[in-house]
């Protein structure tokens, strides 16, 4: 589990974000294959080793547990490997685990964050969240439906039935969003941590 660091401080950099990826109430995603993932490469203007050791500095204050979450840390290669999980406050789900991978090479470095899992209550494993945006899909589309059998039902049993089934298939969906929130908050909070820390070090180019 990390430290939350925040700051202010505006930065200039070129933030390139892969093609065929797209965004959903701010969480990125592979619309192609419903993969919550979302990798960006800044321009540091800075050799690889300097980058490369800022970015460790910047995961030993961020991550007290370092030698729990680092799962690779290779200086010739340039790459760091870190698998990590965050709770999440919902009915639903419980917590959800990340994989960032950060790949430094002189003058810039990308960082993918991806592999992203949901623990849901009373489950022993973590299971993919691939399928998260079709089962909104399809969670909305259930809701459409039970709208208009609703609007042409008089017994009052089955309207009562028809209206619990509503009220679990809304609390589905809002349990989404709070993991996606989270999911999102902490995206953000790894892309800009980096992006600070490097810049610290030096002029990033002014894009």
């Amino acid at each position: 589990m990390k430290r939350f660091l925040f700051s202010t401080t505006l930065i200039f950099s070129l933030l390139l974000v892969a093609p065929g990826f797209a965004q959903k109430s701010g969480l990125p995603y592979n619309r192609f294959t419903g993969e919550i993932t979302q990798t960006k490469t800044v321009q540091t203007g800075q050799s690889k080793d300097k980058t490369f050791n800022v970015i460790k500095s910047w995961i030993s204050r961020t991550y007290p547990n370092y030698r729990e979450v680092v799962m690779a840390e290779d200086i010739s290669s340039g790459r760091f490997v870190i698998q990590d999980h965050e709770p999440i406050v919902s009915e639903r789900f419980k917590f959800f685990s990340y994989r960032v991978t950060i790949d430094v090479k002189d003058g810039n470095y990308s960082c993918t964050i991806n592999n992203v899992r949901t623990l849901s209550s009373g489950s022993a494993a973590y299971t993919s969240a691939d399928m998260d945006f079709s089962n909104i899909g399809k969670y909305g589309q259930h809701i459409d439906d039970i709208g208009w059998q609703i609007s042409i039902t008089k017994n009052k049993k089955d309207l009562a039935k028809l209206y619990k089934k509503r009220r679990a298939l809304k609390s589905h969906l809002a349990d989404y969003n709070k993991s996606h929130c989270k999911m999102d908050q902490q995206f953000t909070f790894i892309q800009n941590g980096l992006l600070e820390a490097v810049s610290g070090a030096g002029s990033l180019a002014a894009k």
